[in-house]
């Protein structure tokens, strides 16, 4: 059983007093845009939203409470390979200012698969999509909902359903409110609340580990700090190549994703886009440092106390261990532990609200645009739809959330693995339809749907079937109190045994066969790390759809908007836009012209033949008024 510790009311009225300024947000900004009943407005924030507040939005709906748990856990079993990660990260956002910025906003988009609608001409390759982005979506949002939940249930003894409950409910109830606006102002201040948090634990626990030099000493003598791991063997959980180029790829899906683009979409200029977009690079590197760093302080803490709490038992999953350890370090500090319990919640929050409201502008743009434009509904009307979703899928994910509580493994490889999974052939079709001119939509939806069900069986298999991570020595455990029993052997010696800890043994009729079956090593391909599963999707889509592409259909660049090109794939194709512009003006200008030849001709005939109802035209034709009009707009 997991040894609870207590929390102080003080804590309690901390997290009331942070999750009801939230919704406090959420009221202020219902009320102020009360009269702007528009999904311009309700999605976007009349594009009109500063770039702090996108920028720091952007930034911690992907660094959740997923991230808050999982790094240090990660650097406390595993090591600080996963540093690497965050260069991959930054990789990412510099990847984005000449992709993913001058690619989608001048398109002026509020769902980004307007764009696969645009390029390929197929509601078929926008709705398939749309349908796996949303899927991605709710699998990530679950996933954070549930991380912190899962952590305070056994640190803190906050009851699980407690904890996805309400943060589920806030989240829903001032997304539906306030919209983009509420949802980037509320992340902008839990931003804050995260960053003080960390900072604070990081103060205390150099106090009581004795200081930085003292940590990095203990960190290293017990194998904590590793940057060497050069092996190419892709089942190799972590190592150098696949927390680089694996980890790229697996985190540009999260730049092609909606809550990306919507935030992008709803700042004044390109300008501010890519000035958000770009400081989000600094900040996680010094997020990711932070969070590194505070792994190596856990292991050189319970190092220093003797007491690895896993290991003793005190608690049962090792995603708890950073939660544990603030709430033992802060236990003499009432409302310390409130405010990093907040720094949770904050962090679990700003994902579950973003992703909603993302939901909701896939739902109203790409599922119900067409009924809502077909029977002429009212902006008030479909931003009312809009609300109604957001609260649909605030509920679907707190449901979905509890039922995945039976998942197993680090909270970051789970949400990566959905990442990558899911949104690597989306991606794929995304790169495929903005650097090759020739990609059309056979290629894009058979390509995609063929890394979907590649990814999904490697990353399903990978979670039955695959071995589980192997972690670091741990920590010692003759320090823990209450679990430990002196006992005296035949030599005198002391000798420590834990209570808490069980073994077992075979008994000599176990049947030797059914063990070689369960200790069989599964498939290589549910071994290949979860860091690769984004790289897959986009390799497969990007490559079966292009040859698709070239078997099915001819190339004809007149008819491609260069728009729809990444800047520098219109350069490697030669393809001007420009010249493209100036044949589009020369096109409206021609039907220009005929439409006033034909009002003329409107005019004059029904001056000077009031009660005629036939012509003579060149060539003896004659044809009626109806069919001289029919001749008249198939000709323009």
């Amino acid at each position: 059983m997991a040894n609870r510790l207590t929390v102080h009311w003080a804590d309690y009225l901390i997290l009331c007093l942070i999750l009801l300024l939230c919704l406090g947000i959420g009221v202020f900004f219902a009320i102020k845009g009360r009269h702007k009943a528009t999904r311009n407005a309700y999605l976007l924030g009349d594009r009109n939203i500063g770039i702090l507040p996108v920028c720091l939005s952007l930034f911690v709906t992907y660094q959740s409470a997923i991230s808050l748990i999982g790094i240090p856990a990660e650097m406390y079993f595993h090591g600080t390979m996963v540093l690497f990660f965050y260069v991959s990260i930054t990789s990412c956002y510099v990847a984005g200012l000449f992709t993913l910025i001058p690619l989608l906003y001048p398109l002026q988009v509020t769902s980004m698969y307007e764009y696969l609608g645009l390029r390929y001409e197929s509601s078929a390759v926008r709705l398939l999509g749309t349908c796996v982005g949303m899927l991605q979506t709710i699998s990530y949002m679950a996933i954070c909902l549930l991380s912190p939940a899962l952590a305070l249930q056994a640190a803190a003894g906050i009851e699980l359903w407690l904890s996805v409950v309400v943060v589920g409910i806030v989240g829903t109830i001032y997304t539906s409110l306030g919209g983009i606006k509420s949802v980037v102002w509320t992340d902008t201040f839990q931003t804050v609340i995260i960053f003080v948090g960390m900072v604070a634990i990081l103060v205390k626990g150099l106090m009581e580990v004795g200081g930085v030099k003292n940590m990095f000493e203990i960190a290293n003598s017990q194998g904590r700090i590793i940057f060497d791991d050069v092996r190419v063997d892709p089942r190799v959980r972590h190592t150098l190549w696949s927390l680089t180029l694996g980890a790229f790829f697996n985190w540009f899906v999260n730049s092609f994703n909606q809550s990306t683009v919507q935030r992008l979409s709803s700042l004044r200029t390109m300008r501010a886009a890519k000035i958000a977009f770009f400081l989000n690079g600094p900040l996680c590197i010094v997020y990711g440092s932070i969070l590194c760093f505070s792994g190596i302080l856990v292991f050189s803490y319970f190092f220093a106390k003797g007491c690895d709490p896993y290991e003793a038992g005190l608690i049962e999953n090792r995603n708890q261990v950073m939660p544990y350890f603030v709430m033992d370090v802060l236990a003499v500090l009432p409302g310390m532990a409130g405010l990093y319990i907040s720094t949770l919640f904050s962090g679990a929050l700003s994902t579950f609200s973003s992703g909603i409201n993302a939901l909701a502008a896939n739902t109203v743009e790409d599922l119900l645009g067409y009924p809502i434009a077909k029977f002429k509904l009212k902006e008030s009307t479909a931003t009312l739809i809009a609300k109604l979703f957001v609260i649909v899928y605030g509920l679907l994910t707190i449901g979905l959330a509890y039922l995945a509580k039976s998942l197993h493994g680090p909270v970051t490889q789970m949400a990566n693995s959905a990442m990558g999974a899911c949104g690597g052939p989306v991606l794929g079709i995304f790169l495929l339809g903005a650097i090759f001119p020739w990609a059309n939509k056979h290629g894009a939806l058979y390509g995609c749907l063929a890394a979907i069900i590649f990814n999904m069986w490697m990353a399903i298999g990978g979670q039955i079937y695959g071995s589980p991570p192997v972690p670091l020595p741990p920590a010692p455990t003759y320090g823990c109190e209450g679990n430990i029993t002196m006992v005296m052997n035949t030599t005198g010696s002391q000798e420590y045994t834990l209570s808490s800890i069980t073994t077992s043994t075979v008994s000599p009729q176990t049947n030797l066969s059914s063990l070689s079956i369960v200790h069989e090593r599964p498939l290589f391909i549910y071994e290949v790390s979860y860091l690769w599963y984004g790289l897959s999707g986009v390799v497969i889509s990007m490559v079966i759809g292009s040859i698709l592409s070239l078997a099915t259909g001819k190339y004809d660049v007149t008819r491609l908007d260069p728009r729809l090109l990444f800047p520098f794939a219109r350069k490697i194709w030669k393809i001007n836009l420009q010249e493209t512009s100036d044949r589009e003006n020369t096109l409206k200008l021609e039907q220009s012209s005929l439409m006033n030849v034909r009002e003329s001709w409107e005019k004059e005939k029904d001056v000077r033949f009031p009660e005629r109802t036939s012509f003579i035209i060149p060539g003896d034709e004659t044809v009626t008024n109806k069919e001289l009009q029919g001749k008249a707009d198939s000709h323009i």
